[in-house]
């Protein structure tokens, strides 16, 4: 699991993101995308299924650019399997 917040003050913009990963019941590699506004109700969620471990590795590296681009911080960091 990855979690990354962006906190915009001036705006009273709170957001989160994070993304988990796992086997799905088929064995599949499923890497799952979830975001939404701290504090609020209501998220949006992506599933995408992977080929790889290689492919799970370029997906983190891509997500992790895009977030701090967008000025998201990495907030935490486990895993719960």
């Amino acid at each position: 699991m990855l979690y990354w917040e962006k906190h915009d003050h001036d705006q009273n913009q709170h957001h989160w993101y994070c993304v988990t990963f796992d086997h799905d019941l088929l064995g599949d590699l499923v890497l799952v995308k979830s975001w939404g506004n701290i504090g609020r109700r209501g998220t949006r969620k992506e599933k995408q299924v992977l080929q790889s471990a290689d492919d799970l590795r370029a997906c983190l590296q891509v997500i992790g650019e895009q977030r701090e681009a967008d000025g998201y911080a990495v907030a935490g960091v486990g895993w719960s399997g």
